[in-house]
């Protein structure tokens, strides 16, 4: 009989937002659509997100994040990769240092999605502080994910809306490269085309990737969560960055388009359960011809 691949797995370290569909329930099916293991370490609990939601409630799990790391150590369980995104306070930063140490090998690709801000503005509760501690979480990360408004804070740039000149992404490279990750991905950066996407260097190689779509206004919550988990899982099980890019993104881009044409509520999530068979197929086609 053919052998069958060894089945990666990520610890994915994120909140729970019970309602509208980023975080832990998107990082868990989409990490494993990809053909990759994911367990999870939830940093707080959120009836929904903070996006378009009030009066959402709120419970930070601090205490229960070490605890669960140091039983998964006691077990011997070996983690191909940490994908980290939502902190519930700067206080977790300790806590996530403490997380790599146990659970991390010398192998372990670790991701950071610093989620702390979009469009401009910090998530509600956040400050200057949350972006000194995802500057110093970026520094041990392999591949970092920050959308462009927290691309900028991290490199020390200056915000600017749409467009984004080829120059400015330039400058946000080199200061997130000063961070020391080899891997970076810029997500919702505006061409001035009418096109949205992301762009990432692989500083290694200095090679610089892109992939765009048409922009169709307003804002899809979740569609980073989706790229990240995508992108983590398809590195972590050995796929060339271009190629984590492609499939990705292809992935977003299908979702926003089934959450388009179905008219759903945008605080409510994008439709990526109606993308997610294509990218299945996508993704074992790909790694059926060796990635």
């Amino acid at each position: 009989m053919e052998s069958l691949e060894r089945v990666k797995r990520i610890a994915a370290v994120h909140d729970i937002s019970g309602f509208g569909k980023c975080s832990l329930t998107v990082a868990l099916p989409v990490v494993s659509a990809t053909g990759v293991e994911c367990s999870c370490i939830p940093t707080a609990l959120l009836s929904t997100h903070t996006g378009e939601f009030t009066g959402w409630t709120r419970r930070d799990l601090t205490d229960q994040m070490l605890p669960i790391a140091r039983h998964w150590h006691s077990l011997g369980i070996k983690f191909d990769g940490i994908y980290s995104g939502y902190l519930a306070s700067t206080a977790q930063e300790r806590v996530l240092e403490e997380v790599y140490d146990l659970i991390a090998g010398e192998d372990t690709l670790i991701v950071c999605d610093p989620a702390m801000a979009d469009n401009g503005s910090y998530y509600a509760g956040f400050g200057h502080d949350m972006r000194d501690t995802f500057r110093r979480l970026c520094a041990r990360a392999d591949v970092i994910t920050p959308n462009i408004t927290e691309a900028a804070l991290l490199s020390g740039e200056e915000y600017r809306p749409a467009p984004h000149s080829g120059e400015y992404i330039e400058r946000i490279f080199e200061g997130l490269s000063a961070l020391g990750p080899r891997i970076i991905a810029v997500t919702g950066v505006h061409t001035g085309a009418g096109e949205i996407g992301t762009v990432v260097l692989e500083r290694e190689s200095a090679r610089r990737y892109s992939a765009m779509r048409p922009e169709l206004g307003g804002v899809f919550y979740g569609t980073g969560d989706i790229f990240a988990s995508a992108f983590a899982a398809l590195l972590t099980r050995g796929a060339p960055v271009g190629t984590a890019l492609e499939l990705a993104s292809s992935l977003v881009a299908d979702s926003i388009e089934y959450t388009y044409r179905q008219g759903t509520p945008r605080r409510d999530g994008v439709a990526f359960e109606l993308a997610l068979p294509d990218y299945v197929r996508r993704v074992a086609e790909t790694f059926r011809h060796g990635g």
